[in-house]
Parts: C-alpha cells; structure tokens; sequence
C-alpha cells in the first residue's frame, strides 16, 4: 500500500478508537477497505496539494505528495524529510471511511451551470449559484479532515508564508 497514506492496521486502530463500525462492518474486506484508502489519499493530494508546505521529495515522479522537503507546521516546526505527518494520515482514514460507505462521494462530477440553492421555502424558488462559481465551491468539504489537516495547513484560499529566523 506505498499508494496510500497510513496502513490498513492503522485505520483499524483509528476507526476502533472513534467507534466507527462501518470500517469493520460485515461484507467489507480488506481489498475494498485499501481501495477507499487510495481514494481518499488521492484525493487528500488533490484538495490539499497546493496548501501542502514544502515540496515532494522524490519530485514528480513521487506517487503521494508526502514525505515533503523543507515542510513546516502551522507552529514552525519542521517535518522531516521521510516523514508522513500524522496529520495526513488521519485526514486519510477519515475520508476512507466516506468513501468505503459511498465509493465516489469524494469526487463526485459537478455540472456547475446546473448547481442552485433554495432561496425561498414559500413558493418554493431555486437560484443558481453565482455564475463564477468553481469547482471547488461544489466539493465536498470534510470536516474531520480540516481539523485533523488545520495543524499543517492554512485555510481554503489562505496563502502562508513561513519564515524561519
């Protein structure tokens, strides 16, 4: 499981310690339990990717955006250079777990011309969103995953610059 952030027997661990059943549940094996796994590591690297410190360490040609040179947390300290943050691999196991109960429900596809809002209940009108409207705006966003991640990166749209004397 190089591809992913963390290991099945860890996800195990932090499943069981938040009591997430789903992670255990009858009929769900090992092989689709590291297949959410790369789901949500892949797409850990697509949000987050330009909010990560530093930079990869093997370059592009590194699977995972981490382990990361020259990588700080939010609190200045350093991130060595083999290390996955246990930041990240948090953040992974929790969007793991979405994507073992609805496989897809991470990325899923986004016609932005047809997103709307209910706008009034009586009389029922919907209005679509601002036509500048992203992606990104329509993405799901987790929260476990922001608070696990808040300690390592800034926040969506925040642009940081770490100085170390």
């Amino acid at each position: 499981m190089a591809d992913c952030y963390g290991s099945l027997a860890s996800a195990l661990a932090y499943h069981e310690a938040r009591g997430n059943a789903a992670w255990t549940a009858a009929g769900v094996d090992d092989t689709t339990r590291e297949a959410a796994l790369l789901r949500s590591s892949e797409w850990l690297d697509g949000v987050y990717r330009s909010r990560w410190p530093g930079q990869r360490t093997g370059g592009r040609s590194q699977a995972r955006d981490w382990p990361r040179i020259d990588a700080f947390d939010a609190e200045g300290n350093a991130i060595a250079s083999d290390e996955v943050p246990q930041e990240v691999e948090h953040a992974a196991y929790a969007a793991a777990l979405r994507e073992l109960a609805k496989p897809g429900s991470l990325s899923p596809d986004i016609v932005i011309g047809q997103a709307k809002v209910l706008t009034a209940v009586k009389g029922i009108v919907w209005t679509p969103l601002r036509s500048f409207a992203t992606t990104e705006d329509m993405a799901p966003t987790l929260t476990e995953v922001e608070r696990a991640l808040s300690g390592l990166v800034g926040a969506r749209g925040a642009t940081q610059f770490l100085v170390r004397a």
